[in-house]
């Protein structure tokens, strides 16, 4: 099933991390605390982040994308499941590649116990 190919492929990012913010139904990839891939268990395909608005409209017009229909900002696509493991594998890659551009250094911060006022 894609969504184990998924899993499989992130794993093998430098500091991706899988998490479950929405649900056990929903997962999302992070890198530095910023999402770059998403999927739920029933969903119809894979949200990647892409350049921007303007590159995700131009992809949906020229492929098989479809506007990611909860991740509105930013430029989500929607890759159906049945795109080729080739492409996920490459789309995957820009989209991470794009969060380490965009926010290089940012980290996901928890409050801790000793954190608390």
């Amino acid at each position: 099933m894609r969504h184990e190919f998924v899993d499989r492929f992130c794993r093998t990012l430098p500091e991706a991390q899988k998490d479950q913010p929405f649900g056990p139904d929903t997962v999302v990839w992070k890198i530095h605390g910023h999402m770059f891939a998403a999927y739920t268990e029933t969903g119809a395909g894979l949200s990647v982040r892409t350049a921007g608005m303007s590159h995700a409209l131009a992809m949906i017009r020229r492929s098989r994308p479809a506007s990611a229909p909860y991740l509105t900002g930013g430029g989500w696509v929607l890759l159906p499941w049945e795109t080729p493991p080739e492409e996920l594998r490459a789309r995957l890659r820009e989209s991470y590649d794009l969060v380490l551009r965009d926010w290089p250094t940012a980290t996901s911060h928890k409050a801790a116990p000793d954190d608390a006022p």
